[in-house]
């Protein structure tokens, strides 16, 4: 038999099986995924604590809160595929050039959300993947269908759901929404507004371009200065709702601080974009700082703990010369255990 007459069909059927690949992976906008990975992660350590992770639940919430999103951005590029032809940005999306059907990829969404769901559901609380719901309606129905093209508060509406992925990955572990919960979407909805709003400055011309609200570049810069405010505060009360590790205040107060300092630079439009642009990816160091501070909770005592357990040490005068005594380091640890355990 020779094979060297089939290696052109075999060359071209891989050929378009790579090319199928890279339009379904771009449909789902990895970039948005990798990036709220990262949020369900911090969340879920946080609320696990210290405690031990099965690393099966754990993938569970990771891949069914992907997939979820996954379907979200599908239907977003579904819904947008019109406004995409006309935006530099976004004009060569598989939908946009027509590589893919309308049918085919709404049905490539529902795949990708009934193995999500299926995931949170079997695999980790009924509560998170509620949550992974509330998300998607939120970003798929209310922000895409409604909100995007009509007002500039679409933005606001479309926060919520960013601020979703961190929340699932927490309820994941605790079953249950507490205060701890509700500031993360507070912290999380604060952070994307400014990130949001860093992005409509930097792409005003696409934005007109194709139909979408804008902000004159003093609107924006007064809304993501009020954002930015809202942000220190919330993120100021969930490290102390929730206790958090050393980490998080420097975290907050270094690069938070750094990052409300960029808003309040003087900026012309001539220079806009650029101002837009560090702001924006400062916000993308700030939030993996932050989702890395959170995961840290397992490993690192909260300034309480460091508080307290100096505090000990005095009462009892038990510390000499050289490092602690014995009763002060065992005092420590047992309100580590207590905190943490």
């Amino acid at each position: 038999m020779d094979h060297g007459q089939h290696s052109p069909q075999h060359a071209g059927a891989l050929k378009q099986w790579r090319l199928s690949l890279n339009v379904g992976l771009e449909l789902t906008k990895p970039g948005i995924i990798v990036g709220n990975l990262a949020s369900v992660f911090g969340g879920y350590l946080l609320a696990a604590g210290g405690r031990p992770v099965s690393l099966a639940h754990l993938l569970a919430a990771l891949l069914g809160t992907a997939l979820v999103i996954a379907c979200g951005c599908v239907i977003n590029n579904c819904v947008d595929r019109d406004i995409d032809r006309r935006m530099v940005r976004t004009c060569h999306r598989a939908l946009a050039v027509r590589a893919v059907s309308l049918p085919s990829a709404f049905c490539y969404a529902t795949v990708l959300g009934v193995i999500g769901f299926g995931l949170l559901w079997l695999g980790t609380t009924a509560l998170a993947c509620a949550m992974a719901a509330v998300g998607l309606i939120v970003y798929a129905g209310v922000y895409t269908c409604l909100m995007k093209r009509r007002s500039h508060w679409g933005t606001l509406v479309g926060s919520l759901s960013g601020a979703m992925p961190p929340v699932v990955g927490y309820c994941a572990v605790t079953g249950s929404f507490d205060a701890t919960a509700l500031m993360l979407i507070v912290v999380f909805c604060c952070w994307q507004m400014p990130h949001s709003h860093a992005i409509t400055v930097m792409r005003h011309e696409d934005f007109r371009a194709a139909g979408l609200p804008t902000l004159t570049l003093r609107q924006a810069r007064r809304e993501i200065n009020l954002y930015m405010v809202a942000f220190l505060i919330s993120a100021a009360i969930l490290g102390w709702v929730a206790a958090i590790n050393v980490s998080y205040p420097l975290v907050v107060l270094g690069l938070g601080g750094y990052w409300f300092y960029l808003t309040l630079r003087p900026v012309r439009t001539t220079n806009a974009k650029v101002w837009a642009r560090r702001i924006f990816s400062v916000s993308i160091l700030l939030i993996l700082a932050l989702n890395l501070s959170l995961a840290l909770n397992a490993v690192l005592p909260s300034p309480s703990a460091l508080y307290h357990s100096s505090g000990v040490g005095e009462n009892h005068q038990t510390q000499v010369r050289g490092g602690l005594s014995e009763s002060v380091t065992t005092a420590f640890t047992d309100h580590l255990e207590e905190t943490h355990g």
